[in-house]
């Protein structure tokens, strides 16, 4: 359990470097619009922040071995995981609906982002049936 708890405050150090580096470009290039640099320096910033916040987790984690037999148990009891698999596909659900809508209400106002977007649903959608039919196959 240790070992994972380390690899992961390693991942969440390594996802800390990446956040300020796209804060670091947003700063540095020039030629980017205001909508451009407020999207990255944001998604860089909510990025380093979030895997700091994960970090400090589990670093508290490592240290107290009553909290790593509790993250033991989150990470390998069955009712946790079986409530984290159903949010997750409760969240693609939710997700792929608002896109679809976003995305044909955008088409239907001639913006370009609607088509990006409705490939973006398609994309999604063939990697989650692509997905569906492995899974299905190894159970």
């Amino acid at each position: 359990m240790e070992k994972k708890l380390k690899i992961k405050c390693i991942i969440s150090m390594f996802m800390i470097i990446i956040g300020i580096i796209i804060v670091g470009l947003s700063i540095c290039i020039n030629n980017l619009t205001e909508l451009q640099q407020g999207y990255m320096s944001g998604f860089g910033t909510s990025l380093a922040v979030a895997s700091f916040a994960l970090l400090i987790k589990n670093a508290i984690a490592l240290r107290n071995p009553k909290t790593i037999r509790k993250r033991e148990i989150e990470l390998t009891d069955e009712r946790f995981q079986e409530i984290s698999y159903k949010s997750m596909a409760i969240t693609f659900r939710i997700s792929i609906i608002i896109e679809a809508f976003i995305s044909a209400a955008l088409a239907f106002t001639n913006n370009k982002l609607g088509i990006y977007m409705g490939l973006i649903v398609g994309i999604q959608l063939v990697i989650y049936c692509i997905t569906n039919v492995i899974i299905s196959r190894k159970i």
